[in-house]
Parts: C-alpha cells; structure tokens; sequence
C-alpha cells in the first residue's frame, strides 16, 4: 500500500521553505496532488512538518475524504487564493516553496498581496520524487502496459479497408475502456497513409479512410490506478512496399538497440545517442527529430527526458518509453515505442505486442 505521508516528509526534505503548495486548477497539477494525498479532485495541498492541509471546495469535499487519510481538509471556496494565503498565516508558515514548472504567473501575482509569507519557486520538486517507481507503482504500469497489449491484439482482426482513423482510434478506445483500466492514457492517435508522418496527429480533425499499401500508426495506452502506458505500433494496410519495410527495419534495430543501451547509470543523453547514431549511419537522421523516449507515470511524459539535451542519469526503477521512428512528410512514417523498467544491469520491456516485422491488416 502506498504510504503517502512518507512522499510528503520526502517532499518538505527537498524544499528549503516552511512548507510547500500543490495545486490542481484545471489539471495545473493533478499528478502531484495525487502523488501526495491520493486525491484525484481539485484543490490545494499545503504541506508542513506539523500538519498536511488540503483545500478544495464542496463539489469535492466528499471525495477527499474518501480518498485521504490523516489531512486536514479545508471546504472553501476561495482555496486557489484567499483561503490558502488564510491557511498558511494561521500556520505562522513564513516561507512557501511553490513549483514554478506548474502554476501561473497571475496565481503568483494574486497570492502575493494575500499576506506576510514569501513565496519560493521552485522547478518542480514533486516530479523529481517521482522519476524512480515504487513496487506498487510498478504494478500499476505493468497493468496498464498488459492491457493496451491485449487491447491492440483484439483490434487487429477488426481492421478493414474503408474504415476512418477516427472509427479505428474510438474502437480502440472501448476495448481499453472496457477492462479494469481507468480509462485511456491520453487521446488515442491512430494514422494512416501519410498522416503518419505527424507525430501528434489528431484523428478526429479530418479522417482519412485506410487504403491498400498505407502505413497504420497507432499511439495509445491504459491507464491503471493514474498510471500510464505509452506505446507506438506501426502496420500496413494490406502489402507494404519497399521503403516501408526498409524504414520499418531500420526503425526496429534503433528500437532494440535503445533498449539494449538501458541501464542504471547510463546518461539518458546517452541512450539516445546509440538509437539515433544506428538511423543517421543508415541515411536517414533528419528524418528522426524527435527524443528517443521519455518518462512515463502520473503523467504521459514526465522524467526522465531521453534525447540529445537530457541531462539525467538512469537509476533502477525509472520507467521510460524508447520510441524512435522515421517520417517522410507526404510519405509518411514508422515509429516502434515500448515501454522498460530501468534495472542495475539492463531492462524489463512491459510492452510485449510483437514487433519483429511489418504486419499486414485489413
């Protein structure tokens, strides 16, 4: 079981301050909040060595109590400024860390005025606690990677020529839906053709029908207990020709060598090097802009960032997402992502769709 106030003492250990703030307004910062207390509604949670404060108001009051344990829960409708500035001063809390990567400039500006205390920023504190997953969090992804894999597999059979981008992404979307996932991991991005090409594609925007000889690019993933998996396939409506297969091959070895290159104190820049070196010594560097991967958790993408800027280090329990891929504008593009458990000598793929070639559907 998660012991949330062990993450609170870890987070005040890593603020110089009196106590810190997360905030979720309109997602600002639900993995925090979440992280913290458990609490998946909106609101504030003010921390200190003393008391563990959470503010919110009455349209989830309820919910807090349900899902907390051992806070002081706050109904107020003026928790985003006024009752948390009221919160602080009853404290005599004089300094507050506040993650600067998360909230508003206009937060700061309407907060500043509310009382005596100063106000820290901070990157994001939070976040750094996070890059390395406890057991329980493990389990949660390795669930979340196991059901997109049986999801996707359901899908396959289904795939018909004529059908839309959007019909195939919100049938997806259901056999995921209808598991002991919580949901989706973020919107289902499934393209075809040389909308392939575009990396964050939106399916929903104008839905192109799948045509003989098209590249199928699917990005999904399940989320399980707020945790999320984030994986890429890409197939081919009936045969695929040359340079698919070509790109696809070269794409596959970047994927498996990035994965090779993982391991507990490898630079993540690192990583990245041995997958994009393997794509610009075969022709085709420009054609693969993108990072290597990225953490997954909480979040979508959060810590750590593997590409040529990163600047972590992998340690044993990180979870990362290795994605490298090829795009062509007007041709389209191949990208092969799974997601691995950071391990001292190596690393545990939970992602276990097949991979070893272009499969044809439809």
């Amino acid at each position: 079981m998660t012991n949330t106030r062990d993450r609170q003492k870890a987070a005040l250990a890593a603020v110089d301050g009196d106590g810190y703030l997360a905030i979720n307004h309109e997602g600002s910062d639900r993995a925090s909040l979440r992280y913290l207390t458990g609490f998946t509604g909106e609101g504030v949670v003010l921390l200190s060595t003393s008391e563990v404060v959470l503010l919110t108001d009455s349209r989830y009051t309820e919910q807090a109590r349900v899902e907390t344990d051992g806070l002081t829960i706050i109904e107020d409708r003026g928790w985003r400024g006024k009752a948390t500035a009221q919160a602080i001063a009853a404290r005599n809390l004089k300094r507050i860390v506040f993650p600067s990567d998360r909230v508003s400039y206009r937060w700061v500006e309407e907060m500043r005025p509310l009382g005596s205390f100063e106000l820290v920023p901070m990157q994001d504190p939070v976040m750094s606690l996070r890059r390395t997953k406890s057991d329980d969090e493990l389990a949660c992804l390795r669930r979340a990677a196991t059901i997109a894999d049986e999801a996707f597999a359901a899908l396959l059979p289904e795939l018909r020529v004529g059908m839309t981008e959007a019909e195939v992404a919100l049938r997806l979307e259901v056999l995921i839906r209808e598991t002991d996932a919580e949901g989706i991991a973020f919107p289902v991005n499934v393209s075809t053709g040389a909308n392939t090409a575009l990396n964050h594609y939106d399916p929903a925007l104008a839905p192109t029908k799948l045509a003989p000889g098209d590249l199928l690019l699917f990005d999904f993933g399940a989320c399980v207990g707020g945790y999320r998996s984030d994986m890429t396939r890409t197939v081919c409506v009936g045969q695929a020709d040359a340079r698919a297969r070509e790109i696809y091959d070269i794409v596959l070895r970047a994927n498996r060598a990035g994965i090779e290159a993982v391991r507990a104190g490898m630079p993540a820049s690192s990583v990245d090097a041995v997958a994009r070196d393997l794509i610009a010594k075969a022709g085709h560097g420009d054609a693969f802009g993108h990072g290597l991967g990225h953490g997954i958790g909480l979040e979508v993408h959060e810590a750590p960032a593997l590409s040529p800027r990163g600047t972590d280090t992998l340690m044993p329990g990180m979870v990362a997402t290795i994605e490298p891929g090829i795009y062509y504008a007007g041709y389209g593009g191949v990208r092969i992502e799974d997601d691995v458990i950071v391990g001292e000598s190596g690393c545990e793929v939970i992602t276990a769709t097949p991979k070893d070639e272009l499969v044809q559907v439809g």
